[in-house]
């Protein structure tokens, strides 16, 4: 699996989930800045093993059953051509950018499937069910020590201009956290 954008919030969310959740799977983490590369890695559990790369990197280490598009932009569909035969790649986040082309030729050489998900568009149903699949699958981790949410930085509420600057800025790994004092 690629996960791309793999050093924000939900992204180090998502790497450890797959880490935890598929023993011995092949996790690769993309992750612009290399800086960040060792803080990604060590996300992973004792004995298990996620690979940090740059987006110029991603290649070396496909083809792909799955690629989790966290970030989307410009660019973010040219990943099809990283999949495995019949691989799938899940649109989860497009903050990047919600509108890019695709040479669907691409996509059918592979026999691949593009699948977009949110929560937002979901009935009240399906999002009591999947707090439930959280509740039971996620928390346990979180309460067992294998799973962790890296916090980068926290701001007081009168402070939320700073706190949206850090987010939309460059470099961050884990949470931005607005908090009461």
């Amino acid at each position: 699996m690629l996960i791309s954008g793999a050093a924000g919030g939900v992204e180090t969310a998502m790497v450890q989930v797959q880490v935890a959740g598929v023993p011995g799977a092949h996790t690769v983490a993309s992750v612009r800045r290399p800086e960040l590369h060792q803080q990604v890695r060590a996300l992973a559990p004792d004995g298990a093993r996620v690979d940090a790369v740059t987006p110029t990197d991603e290649p070396q280490y496909g083809p792909y059953d799955v690629i989790v598009e966290l970030v989307g932009g410009q660019d973010c569909l040219q990943r099809v051509t990283l999949l495995r035969s019949r691989g799938k790649v899940l649109i989860v986040g497009v903050q990047a950018g919600a509108t890019v082309p695709l040479r669907m030729f691409d996509l059918m050489l592979v026999r691949g499937q593009l699948i977009g998900t949110t929560i937002r568009g979901r009935t009240h149903a399906e999002k009591a069910l999947l707090a439930d699949l959280v509740r039971t699958s996620v928390v346990p981790l979180l309460a067992q020590g294998r799973l962790r949410v890296p916090v980068d930085s926290a701001f007081s509420l009168d402070q939320y201009t700073d706190g949206y600057a850090r987010l939309a800025g460059p470099g961050e790994f884990g949470k931005v956290i607005l908090a009461c004092a």
